[in-house]
């Protein structure tokens, strides 16, 4: 098995960061890592010692995007795992995205993000995470859990970067794997308004996606939302649950819509995504 890098991007998740790093050193596939790249506009930044270890530091945050181009310039290794500092994974998870690249044929493996329950909300984000998994068990995509084939050296001002790697793996002819073994919890919204705002920011970055490249991920198809949405509400038997569901469909529209208006009719694209913790 090839040697791979893991790209760490993080913004003010110190604590979290620490923990993730340590998870990645304690790793049994650890053997398998060359580098563990950190790139982050955070000082003073607090990890376990290790060589392994190397801290990329933006002197101005200017989005994911360029955080991860600044990162690909210190990876040399054909496969990398990429992963944002919010998340806690679960231990020994290298296993499950490293072994589908014996084959040939495999560009992009992707875990599954869960809601973490560090928010009042979490059940209706825990929603949309529980359709997101049905839609990846369908028709898989990129997700802030990922391992990829290094097949380019230039990463674009996207604001949807996980679609941006499924789009150029997809184009390579390459097939993608959905691994929900490799699982991970994710920091959500603190509020149902942030949460909207969250919702609507990811659909216009997946508009900018297909405005610019012609892409089309799963999460926007119709056909798999639907197939998706009826498989999981047939699995509820709570009343309470599926007022939920019908809050989060509610918010979901309406964010989708807004987004779609501000796409059409204002030209600055968020880059910069804001804390909504």
């Amino acid at each position: 098995m090839n040697k791979c890098s893991v790209l760490i991007l993080s913004y003010r998740e110190k604590d979290r960061l620490y923990d993730l790093v340590k998870i990645i050193l304690e790793d049994k596939f650890k053997n398998k890592i060359e580098k563990i790249i950190v790139v982050t506009p955070d000082k003073y930044m607090i990890l376990p010692k290790s060589r392994k270890i190397l801290i990329v530091n933006e002197n101005v945050r200017r989005g994911k995007y360029y955080a991860i181009r600044l990162g690909l310039k210190f990876i040399k290794t054909k496969i990398v795992v990429m992963i944002s500092s919010d998340l806690r994974v679960r231990k020994n998870f290298l296993q499950y995205l490293l072994k589908y690249f014996e084959n040939s044929k495999v560009g992009l493996v992707t875990g599954k993000p869960m809601a973490d329950k560090n928010s009042k909300i979490y059940h209706y984000s825990k929603i949309i995470w529980d359709l997101h998994h049905l839609l990846c068990l369908k028709d898989p995509k990129g997700t802030e859990i990922c391992a990829f084939r290094k097949i380019f050296k230039y990463f674009p001002k996207v604001a949807s970067d996980e679609v941006f790697i499924e789009y150029k793996i997809r184009k390579a002819n390459f097939s993608i794997v959905y691994e929900p073994r490799a699982y991970g919890y994710t920091r959500i919204p603190s509020s149902l308004i942030h949460f909207f705002k969250q919702r609507k920011r990811c659909f216009i970055g997946n508009l900018f996606i297909w405005k610019k490249y012609g892409f089309t991920t799963s999460s926007v198809k119709l056909g798999n939302l639907l197939y998706s949405l009826v498989h999981y509400i047939k699995s509820v038997n709570d009343l309470n649950k599926l007022v939920k569901i019908l809050i989060v469909l509610q918010l979901e529209l309406i964010a989708r819509l807004v987004g779609l208006f501000e796409f059409l009719f204002f030209k600055n694209r968020e880059v910069i995504w804001k804390r909504t913790l």
